[in-house]
């Protein structure tokens, strides 16, 4: 269950989803960027900057660069989002080793902001021994969990995520974001959803098209986020060809 303007709604299914990091083009377009974005997506996925994005590839490495070369730190990032006031659910995406020190303020101030959940990707393998304290954290903070799982995940703890009832189980395609869509990849999809049941299934890291949307969906996951290619076409074409791209994958993902 997530919550908007104070209304519970559940994520859609299928769903789509954009992944954008927080001031990225920079600061004072970021507003204008997650406001038309917000247009044709059900949900949104937004990375605090960070200055060692571990599970990222080059493109939204680049975009961490930027951002972080504008000096801007957690409070300013999270200021944009409270600022921005997106009109469809906000899951934040930060890396817990950067946190650690300050990681119940981190979550307080997300909570505040009006996030439905906030993923750490290194949780589960650099930290498992703090997955029930993340769990127990987020929800005393307003929030739902989201737990992370690379396509290579122990099948064991990967099954056990259901035992937390989690607003979403995030499914790594790659080894990093924005590499190409292997076959071999949608079996990965078939063995996670018969590990976790009826959980929902976010798939990303790989998705370059609506067609791509589709197998992922038909496989088994319940949404599909998508983020390097759309900064790709950004960086190429512009605002408005990033955002009709966003639309045209939407559209083939309703479609499913």
């Amino acid at each position: 269950m997530v919550w908007v303007d104070g209304e519970p709604m559940e994520l859609a299914s299928p769903g789509f989803s954009i992944y954008l990091t927080i001031g990225w083009p920079s600061p004072q377009a970021f507003g204008e960027v997650l406001a038309r974005a917000g247009r044709c997506v059900d949900f949104i996925e937004l990375g605090i900057p960070s200055k060692a994005p571990l599970y990222d590839g080059p493109v939204i490495r680049d975009t961490h660069r930027r951002v972080t070369g504008y000096g801007l730190g957690v409070e300013q990032a999270l200021g944009l989002v409270e600022e921005a006031s997106p009109r469809v659910p906000v899951i934040l995406m930060a890396y817990l080793g950067e946190h650690r020190d300050g990681v119940d303020r981190l979550l307080e101030r997300a909570g505040r902001v009006g996030a439905s959940s906030i993923l750490f990707p290194d949780l589960p393998f650099e930290y498992p021994d703090m997955i029930e304290w993340y769990v127990d954290a987020v929800r005393r903070h307003g929030m739902e969990p989201s737990l992370f799982a690379s396509s290579k995940f122990p099948h064991h703890l990967l099954a056990g995520y259901r035992l937390y009832k989690p607003l979403l189980v995030y499914l790594g395609l790659q080894p990093a974001t924005g590499i190409r869509l292997p076959a071999r990849i949608l079996d990965n999809i078939r063995l996670a959803r018969s590990l976790i049941g009826d959980v929902y299934l976010l798939a990303g890291f790989s998705i370059r098209s609506g067609s791509d949307a589709l197998k992922v969906l038909k496989a088994g996951a319940s949404g599909v986020v998508v983020g390097s290619h759309l900064v790709r076409v950004y960086n190429r074409r512009g605002l408005d060809a990033m955002i009709e791209e966003a639309c045209r994958i939407r559209e083939g993902v309703k479609g499913a």
